[in-house]
């Protein structure tokens, strides 16, 4: 507790030492239209470049009036350019719910990519775990970063190795930008100082970058949807489209950009949840390392919508939970199926094999997932035990409350991390579940992490044409830029 208290003080001082670096494109919004759009870019009041759009309303040129007389002398196709030719800048962003990228999209902005893709990020929809998967790197040694090493029986302080020690998670070593995890805290206090700052850095790092594709994320993001709600989201989106065309204007469209986002946000004010205090009441202490059967370990962080206990009685603490305002769903092992519990009951997940997927309602269809079943085994595709494949699930579940979740719930607790909690469970939008020394220095407009499509489901845009349905965060990488491989670990600049 002392190294948290001092990782916090640290982050504090640091208030206010946003870096000043800025893009310089003199960004406005598009507008749906068939007409070329005109900006002047190097500030002498006479616009100078044009991007111009197909008759569909597609993004089709840039354009160059070097004496500027109202006419183009130079004009470059973006078709014109091969995927193969040309670098490819995969921007990742944070937070951003799939329904709002495709309402702009609609109103006539991004328009040099596809339309947007659906993404249905892993379960817990949290940016460590859904951007490990999109870079299938190590996997993460906990769900959150103050996990429970059952092992050497300790809570590891995740606060004191990213704010203080600087460490990085095993995905973002792949990036060739990242902010420091030491100033990842400051991007949430002064979140649209700093998403100014790394926009020109994603920028400036791809610029320098030696590979064919670069990746970058930009941690500010998150505090811009967290701190401010839909309006730091427009805020993001925004400014990712100034990137975008400033890389567009410099290269002479001869690039390809695809954007996407870690999950949604829920987009609704939230209440904290005493999850401790919860526990206490039913029986349990609530401790930092287990030695009795009342003894549970919490594993929470940030305040977000989903939160675990470490445990020995994982029904029994499952049933103190949702005993809670504002507790919605609880999941843990029950033998060998996934049991998932709301207030009316349960009902489980099974395995068979590596691709292949059961629900079953015991006392109550928790995911909702009974209309599903009936409409898969209409369709021949459950076999005689109530298997589907994963593929199927995926499909049949894209738009649901609960998109893809058997393979989401049975991943959490087998496939996603090294130490994952006996329990899980998730709040409804509108509360969180989280730290409560993280409210001194935001509220929370906006959070995410549960099973719901809200928190669930973002986006991506894609300049490669190679996005054609709605995609897992696992296979994004493999489908935009199939010949990159993982690089060897080099560090985040």
């Amino acid at each position: 507790m002392k190294r948290s208290i001092a990782a916090t003080v640290l982050i504090i001082c640091f208030v206010g030492c946003a870096p000043r670096a800025r893009l310089t494109f003199p960004y406005r919004r598009l507008i749906a239209t068939t007409q070329p759009q005109s900006f002047d870019c190097d500030g002498d009041g006479r616009n100078d470049f044009a991007v111009t759009f197909d008759h569909s309303g597609r993004l089709d040129a840039v354009a160059y009036d070097d004496n500027q007389d109202g006419k183009f002398d130079r004009v470059y196709r973006l078709a014109d350019y091969a995927n193969e030719d040309v670098p490819h800048l995969i921007l990742l962003l944070d937070s951003i719910p799939f329904q709002i990228a495709t309402d702009r999209y609609a109103a006539g902005e991004f328009r040099w990519f596809d339309p947007p893709t659906k993404i249905i990020a892993p379960f817990p929809s949290l940016t460590e775990i859904c951007y490990g998967q999109l870079l299938a790197g190590a996997p993460m040694p906990g769900m959150v970063a103050q996990y429970y090493d059952a092992r050497k029986r300790r809570l590891h302080d995740g606060l004191w190795d990213r704010g203080v020690m600087d460490k990085l998670y095993p995905w973002e070593q792949y990036l060739d930008y990242r902010s420091g995890s030491k100033e990842e805290g400051l991007t949430y206090l002064d979140p649209r100082k700093w998403y100014q700052a790394e926009l020109e850095r994603a920028r400036r790092a791809f610029d320098e970058s030696p590979n064919r594709t670069t990746i970058v994320y930009l941690t500010s993001a998150s505090g811009m949807a967290c701190k401010y709600g839909r309006e730091g989201i427009d805020e993001v989106l925004e400014g990712a489209a100034r990137l975008c065309l400033q890389l567009l204007y410099e290269r002479h469209g001869a690039i390809k950009i695809s954007m996407m986002a870690d999950h949604g946000h829920n987009l609704v004010t939230s209440k904290n949840i005493d999850v401790g205090e919860l526990l206490r009441r039913a029986g349990f202490n609530v401790a930092t390392y287990i030695q009795q059967p009342s003894d549970v370990v919490l594993e929470a962080y940030g305040l977000v919508t989903y939160a675990a206990v470490r445990t020995t009685d994982p029904k029994r603490v499952a049933a103190a939970l949702l005993t809670g305002e504002g507790v919605d769903l609880a999941c843990c092992l029950d033998g060998d199926h996934v049991a998932v519990f709301d207030q009316r009951g349960f009902a489980t997940i099974d395995a068979r094999g590596p691709e292949q997927l059961r629900y079953r309602t015991s006392t109550s269809d928790v995911l909702m997932l009974e209309p599903v079943v009936a409409a898969l085994r209409a369709r021949g595709r459950l076999d005689a035990d109530g298997f589907a494949t994963r593929d199927d699930w995926f499909a049949a579940t894209v738009d649901h409350e609960y998109p893809d979740a058997p393979a989401r719930l049975w991943d959490a607790f087998h496939r996603l991390v090294i130490n994952p909690p006996e329990v899980m469970f998730t709040t409804r939008d509108g509360y969180t579940a989280g730290l409560p020394s993280f409210e001194r220095f935001i509220t929370m407009k906006s959070t995410h992490g549960s099973l719901n499509q809200l928190n669930t489901a973002t986006f991506l845009m894609t300049m490669t044409g190679r996005a054609k349905a709605p995609l897992r965060t696992r296979d994004v990488i493999k489908t935009i830029a199939p010949q990159y491989t993982i690089p060897t670990i080099r560090g985040a600049r």
